[in-house]
């Protein structure tokens, strides 16, 4: 099993922009919405669509959102920015062709091959920062729990994060207030 790192464009390891289309009651009765896919970057969907095995080694965080600045949402970012492993490509020139790639990290005009034991080292470092991630998310959300008893705002977002649990949703916010 041979991996290799491949260098990747600026911005594509960034979620993946999808449009959905949004029934209105407006006179065209649909509007088509941007939205991120948070699960998968640019150049993940790339390589997968061109058949490659790939692994990012990514990270969760809060982020606070732009728009409502008392809420925070959950997002992926890259552990190594600008890199992506492949696992044994198939053909290294049509590697370099897919969106995303800029480059096979090489020595002296060679694909360099990285260690299985790099690569399982990194998903031990995924495996901490998600752990890390899930001991601050509880933290956070016994925040909201507790100061719901007497903020009244705060009730029906507590209801809201009892539903996304039942319904195992990674994607909802946290008040910043809790923060």
């Amino acid at each position: 099993m041979t991996w290799y790192a491949v260098r990747t464009a600026p911005g594509s390891q960034k979620p993946q922009r999808e449009y959905e289309v949004e029934e209105t009651k407006s006179r065209k009765g649909y509007r088509i919405v941007p939205s991120l896919n948070p699960r998968e970057s640019a150049v993940e969907r790339a390589l997968t669509q061109a058949g490659f095995v790939h692994y990012m080694p990514a990270e969760k965080r809060m982020v606070r959102d732009r728009l409502r600045t008392d809420l925070w949402k959950v997002r992926r970012f890259a552990l190594l920015v600008g890199y992506v492993f492949i696992k044994e490509p198939h053909d290294f020139e049509r590697l370099r062709d897919v969106p995303g790639v800029i480059s096979v990290v090489s020595n002296a005009g060679r694909p360099m091959a990285i260690d299985l034991m790099d690569i399982l080292m990194l998903r031990s470092e995924e495996a901490k920062a998600e752990a890390e991630f899930d001991r601050q998310s509880r933290m956070a959300v016994k925040n909201i729990r507790r100061k719901a008893r007497t903020h009244p705002e705060l009730r029906k977002f507590a209801a809201k994060l009892e539903l996304a649990e039942m319904l195992d949703l990674e994607a909802y916010v946290i008040p910043n207030k809790a923060a």
